[in-house]
């Protein structure tokens, strides 16, 4: 059955209704700006930097935040689109940019006919660009663009000029955009105590290539940016003796790319000596994409560090970063979740059978390739236990096998994966055993924990918590901005753990629940409407907090919204990326900002005059 064009509008004209009135104006149609990568995605402290970022809904993007004190951003410019110019008025363009970069910044005269010539705000100016602005020009000019190979979701660009106080703290940082269409999710911005050497700018075909940058001194940051079958390369000066860390950032930068096949960079590492031939190559860390070269060096000289993709592709949003550091860089693993939990080693619950009614957790390493841990626990007839490992959530590569023996010898249960109810956070592999049971008998139970295929070594930790059931719960956003806060919608996403059912009620100090603030029991996701208390003007977005509250086994429960982006991997895989806070748009004032307090009473005081 085929419906009429006036009936489909009349199907639509209800949602369109609905958006305009939660919006307030036709604007609340409008995409909040994306961000698809930063680059580069660093800079030292005390230093001021021009990142180029590509995104998409760029236009009407009017500043940015950078989360943490001393780090600001002092410019944004947008990259108007280049249209193709034709043959004669590319020549002209290339001959006025060669001539500036010689020093001599006049316009050349026009042609008496410049009939098909298309314009371009960028154009009309060249000799007032930056070299950065003319670098972009110059690469558009020599660029044929490939529609099939082009991703929308990056195509447009800004540049963003940041300056870094001197008294920055090192460490990791968010960076967004925001303006009049919303707030972008945030990207990974680092601030760092050492120098960064970057890699060379583009280079037009009929220029001589660029030699690779060198570094002298370590520790230092690289950046770069693959391209199309492209190797990046920089000289190193390294010393005999001393053993050097190549840490790569690539794939925790940018996650989840959605229109990419993994669905992240992919990156390889290979260090050569001064005589070209090859001392040291890394690809994958355990099961991590990002590698760390680790080189014990022999003797002193220049190296070239050599950063490819593993299949030589490239894309403007395969940005990376190289850490490079004195001494052997140790395996970096996250908390376990029970961090409040009493703890003991894998060596003493060996020696002693574990209370299986108190709750607590077991730290291991499956040490050697084949080894197997064995964990005894006392049990009850009737009790309830849970048995939750925590191994790659925690970046560890074991991937866990866990059997459960009763006090006869049978297996009562072997775990392998647990399936979880949704991808929360960066890890690709949920391969962690999870197990809630009843003991059918007293005595005592074997927990034995071994890798599944065999493997083994010092870093293959595992924690292991065992004990009553803890019903809990994490509420997740699936957004991490408000761009519409008179009447905005968030979506939320409960993860109900060991058993817990009951509903969720959330509360915030910033916003009000305007049609119901619960996440039913029946229910793991909910849209719920909210909207700010007071409204003025203010000029930049604000950070709200959000709390989530429960009834667990007739214990009160708290804990706070953690705010995350919904994003897609490789065209078919959903994540939920956690950030550090959750933004509204500039169109209101958080109560109790003390500007806005003080405007009201300097409005009352003028009121009495």
């Amino acid at each position: 059955m085929t419906s009429s064009p006036r009936t489909g509008f009349v199907r639509v004209l209800p949602a369109l209704l609905l958006l305009l009135m939660l919006g307030g104006s036709a604007g609340a149609l409008a995409a909040d700006p994306f961000v698809g990568y930063v680059y580069p995605c660093g800079a030292q402290v005390g230093s001021s930097v021009r990142l180029l970022l590509g995104g998409q809904y760029l236009q009407g993007v009017q500043g940015g935040i950078v989360t943490g004190e001393g780090v600001s951003v002092s410019k944004i410019t947008i990259v108007p689109n280049f249209p193709r110019a034709d043959g004669r008025q590319r020549k002209y363009l290339l001959g006025w940019i060669a001539a500036i970069e010689k020093g001599n910044k006049a316009q050349p005269p026009l042609p008496e006919s410049t009939d098909g010539w298309r314009e371009n705000a960028w154009w009309q100016k060249l000799h007032e660009l930056a070299p950065m602005e003319l670098r972009l020009v110059l690469k558009n000019l020599h660029t044929i663009p490939n529609a099939l190979q082009a991703s929308p979701a990056i195509r447009q660009l800004a540049i963003v000029d940041v300056v870094v106080a001197a008294d920055a703290a090192p460490g990791e940082r968010e960076l967004r955009l925001y303006g009049r269409g919303g707030i972008s999710a945030p990207k990974r911005f680092y601030v760092d105590a050492v120098p960064h050497c970057p890699e060379p700018s583009y280079r037009a075909p009929d220029e001589e290539p660029a030699a690779p940058p060198r570094v002298a001194v370590v520790p230092a940051v690289l950046d770069g940016q693959i391209l199309p079958g492209e190797t990046d390369r920089f000289v190193v000066a390294l010393k005999g003796g001393h053993s050097y860390s190549f840490a790569l950032s690539g794939r925790r930068l940018l996650p989840f790319i959605g229109d990419a096949v993994p669905g992240h960079f992919q990156a390889v590492l290979r260090l050569l000596d001064a005589a070209g031939r090859e001392v040291a190559f890394a690809d994958d860390e355990y099961f991590d994409p990002d590698p760390v070269l680790r080189f014990p060096c022999p003797a002193d000289g220049d190296y070239t560090l050599e950063v490819r993709d593993n299949l030589y592709r490239g894309r403007e949003d395969f940005v990376y970063r190289v850490d490079i550091s004195l001494g052997t860089r140790p395996y970096s693993f996250t908390s376990p979740p029970w961090s409040t939990l009493p703890q003991v080693g894998d060596d003493e619950a060996d020696r002693r059978p574990l209370d299986g009614a108190t709750a607590q957790v077991v730290a291991g390493t499956i040490a050697r390739p084949g080894e197997t841990d064995s964990v005894r626990v006392i049990g009850r007839k009737g009790a309830t236990v849970v048995f939750d490992l925590a191994a790659r959530q925690c970046a560890s590569p074991l991937d866990a096998v866990m059997s459960i023996r009763g006090p006869d010898g049978s297996v009562i249960a072997t775990v392998d994966d647990y399936p979880v109810p949704f991808n929360a956070g960066t890890c690709l592999q949920y391969v962690d055993p999870y197990l809630m049971t009843t003991f059918p008998a007293d005595g005592v139970y074997d927990i034995q924990i071994r890798d599944v295929t065999g493997a083994g070594g010092n870093d293959y930790r595992y924690w292991l918590r065992i004990g009553p059931p803890q019903p809990s719960f994490l509420v997740y956003t699936t957004k991490s901005s408000l761009s519409r806060p008179n009447y905005g919608l968030l979506t939320f996403i409960a993860a109900r753990l060991d058993g817990f059912a009951g509903p969720i009620t959330l509360a915030s100090k910033e916003l009000i629940f305007t049609r119901g603030n619960v996440i039913p029991a029946d229910k793991d996701r909910v849209t719920l409407q909210v909207r700010c208390p007071a409204f003025h003007h203010y000029s930049r977005p604000w950070p709200a907090n959000i709390s989530a509250s429960a009834e667990g086994n007739g214990q009160p429960l708290h804990g706070n919204v953690i705010p995350a982006d919904e994003c897609t991997q490789a065209f078919a895989y959903t994540h939920h990326l956690p950030v550090a806070s959750l933004y509204v748009n500039a169109s209101s004032r958080p109560p109790g900002d003390p500007r806005a307090m003080k405007q009201q009473r300097d409005k009352g005081q003028g009121a009495k005059k």
